[in-house]
């Protein structure tokens, strides 16, 4: 049954976001509903393909659909520009035209890269995310954002390129390991942090009931983190004012993820170490009350990570973060929290204070220092 659907609201680009629990059955009438072209191109990974490929694909045909599937290797480094080569020549060998539609069936990485495909695939032709992931299901998967990595950079080459809908069946996550489960933590955290102090005092509260995927607890934090994504999405498509607040974490994060050659860190985990050292910088600044600041590092610390955090050097993570795209005028920009559910943007942090806070991280997480 379906449970909720929640709009991203920007005109004729509109879509829903259709959020239940084993909703399978209603996936292909949905897609005939929104007029979703008969050819599908269904980009997944080997993981997630031996699960649940040939169960979606079995909706699909039964509607009347002809699926295509693309199944690649795991992992953050699959989300390169010759991957994405490699399913343009897939596509262009099968005869795919413009009256096609992309499917990304996976997390976080299956969703930008399908979705940079089908941004730049003969101009662009429409997309359908399904994430399977907890992270996809409250963040990635919604607002349009796709990209691959390069060498020197996290989501350096991409695209807005908004879906025609989004499909959040919440069986998915059944099968997820721990550390999936506590990836899209680091995005929850970042929801309660940002926006919402009531969905950060349920994380609290909740926290073993989301970390055991009971249904209950996921359906409201999965509602409630899509429901404040679509309303920012909805009023600043291209992050050029207040959706900037969903880099939170983000800036330290996509550091120390490019900084581990995207094997160390998965990206909710380093959203999360993100927070806890943008945290600290703005105690620091005393922009964040000692109460609070306990309270984010409080919570954190009942999550369980399992990181190597001693083999990356901090010289590393700081060259990283020069290359990073969400700098101003050469300055890194933070998002800041003032209090549990508010924000502000600083452009002016010390190099020194982001060294430590760097230092700060490691060694609450590993025990360590950290190298230098």
């Amino acid at each position: 049954m379906i449970h909720n659907e929640i709009r991203v609201l920007l005109g004729e680009r509109s879509y829903p976001i259709y959020v239940g629990s084993d909703i399978g059955a209603d996936l292909g009438p949905t897609f005939r509903a929104h007029n979703i072209p008969d050819q599908l191109i269904l980009v997944t990974d080997r993981i997630v393909g031996s699960l649940y490929l040939r169960s979606v694909k079995s909706f699909f045909r039964a509607a009347g659909f002809d699926a295509f599937s693309i199944v690649l290797p795991s992992g953050e480094k699959e989300k390169t520009l010759s991957r994405a080569n490699a399913i343009f020549t897939a596509m262009l060998k099968h005869g795919i035209g413009r009256k096609a539609a992309v499917v990304a069936l996976g997390g976080g990485v299956i969703g930008d890269l399908a979705g940079f495909v089908a941004a730049t695939y003969q101009r662009g032709i429409p997309l359908v995310q399904i994430p399977t992931t907890l992270l996809a299901q409250v963040d990635s998967s919604i607002g349009g954002k796709t990209a691959v990595n390069h060498p020197l950079g996290k989501n350096m080459i991409g695209a807005f390129h908004q879906p025609a809908l989004v499909w959040t069946d919440i069986r998915f996550l059944s099968t997820l390991p721990q550390r999936e489960v506590v990836c899209g933590l680091g995005e929850i955290f970042k929801y309660g942090l940002i926006l919402d102090a009531d969905l950060f005092s349920y994380v609290e509260t909740n926290l073993d009931q989301i970390l055991t995927l009971q249904e209950k607890s996921i359906l409201h934090v999965q509602a409630t983190c899509s429901r404040l994504k679509a309303d920012l999405v909805s009023h600043d498509e291209r992050e050029t004012g207040k959706r900037i607040i969903l880099n939170m974490g983000h800036t330290l994060g996509h550091a120390l993820e490019a900084a581990g050659n995207y094997n160390l860190l998965k990206h909710g985990e380093a959203v999360l170490l993100g927070i806890a050292g943008e945290s600290f910088i703005a105690r620091e600044l005393q922009l964040l009350s000692v109460n609070d600041f306990e309270r984010i590092i409080a919570l954190l610390r009942r999550v369980p990570l399992r990181l190597r955090l001693r083999s990356l050097p901090l010289s590393r993570v700081m060259s990283a973060m020069a290359r990073d795209k969400k700098g101003v005028g050469g300055r890194k920009r933070f998002v800041l929290p003032v209090k549990i559910g508010e924000t502000t943007i600083v452009d002016t942090v010390p190099p020194e204070l982001i060294r430590s806070s760097l230092v700060r991280i490691v060694r609450m997480f590993s025990g360590s220092a950290g190298r230098r």
